[in-house]
């Protein structure tokens, strides 16, 4: 291969052409410039990896995240590993970053643009197993965004043999939502709900003098909004302008004379569970049950790369 990474494929001279310093070596006989690979983010990068080894393995079949990022479902960070199934009949074993797992008859292989890879369902399903429980419901809310009933993902739960991670699967499913119109809103509730706060109501439209603001969360009773500010920080949703910025503490401004408070918070508030915790009793929250002690566990996700 050569050339860039445009159109979603990795090649070996990337047209940075001119530029020093070596490269990043991507799979074996593909490398990308290393500075140009560091800016990006790091589900693109797994993305890239991901279509790296579609090129080099014969015919792979893609499961949990290495499907996941195909069938363009949430994943955070860059998980460490590319996932396949091994050949019917083949024991499931590791080679360096690619993990072969045993294949059950059960699996439903689809083709996205010529690559397979297992259903989306599937996908969900496999990854509901093994995620800490925030990032599962993160998974969850966005396939059913995208019109995957929860009804079919929990009967087609009941009906695979594999009994592992099942309760795991099921507990998420409980909390699957498509209201949550991000994925930070997603683990926001989760680590709401394991803070001890009682469950806010999701995407509620107020009446402002200047028309109608729809809201993240709304504790209605204590008259607190809270707003998970992620956009254009995390999972490429577009970067602000001054003009929109503008707008947004214009919008603040008139919530203010409608409810008791707005609370804010972004990423690095949900993913340290003592600031978020911080920002809504500052706004007046109350506590109706102690902090579960799961808290830390609901978003420890083992299975990526830890920056360094």
């Amino acid at each position: 291969m050569s050339g860039t990474a445009d159109g979603g494929l990795v090649f070996t001279d990337r047209a940075h052409r001119g530029r020093s310093g070596g490269g990043i070596a991507v799979r074996r006989g593909v490398r990308v410039d290393a500075a140009w690979w560091r800016g990006i983010p790091p589900w693109e990068r797994y993305r890239l990896r991901v279509e790296a080894a579609s090129h080099a393995l014969a015919d792979p079949v893609f499961a949990l995240e290495s499907a996941a990022v195909l069938h363009g479902l949430p994943i955070l960070g860059e998980p460490a590993h590319i996932h396949v199934l091994a050949p019917t009949g083949s024991r499931g074993y590791r080679s360096g970053d690619v993990i072969r797992h045993l294949r059950t008859a059960e699996a439903d292989i689809v083709r996205v643009e010529g690559v397979r890879l297992t259903s989306v369902e599937d996908t969900v399903l496999a990854l509901l197993r093994v995620l800490p429980i925030a990032l599962a419901v993160a998974v969850a809310d966005a396939a059913v965004r995208r019109g995957v009933s929860v009804e079919v993902l929990r009967d087609r739960l009941e009906r695979q043999t594999d009994r592992r991670g099942r309760a795991r699967a099921s507990a998420a499913l409980d909390l699957a939502d498509g209201r949550s119109e991000s994925v930070l809103e997603s683990l926001s509730r989760v680590v709401i709900a394991h803070l001890g706060y009682p469950d806010p109501e999701l995407q509620v439209d107020i009446s402002l003098s200047s028309g109608r603001a729809r809201v993240d969360f709304l504790w209605r009773s204590e008259r607190v909004v809270g707003e998970a500010d992620g956009r254009g920080k995390y999972f490429g949703e577009g970067v602000r302008t001054d003009d929109a910025v503008h707008a947004e503490r214009r919008r603040e401004i008139e919530l203010r004379r409608v409810v008791r408070d707005v609370a804010r918070w972004e990423w690095a508030d949900v993913v340290t569970p003592g600031r978020l915790d911080a920002i809504l009793r500052a706004a007046g929250l109350r506590r109706i049950r102690p902090i579960d002690p799961m808290l830390a566990a609901a978003l420890d996700d083992r299975r990526s790369i830890r920056p360094a």
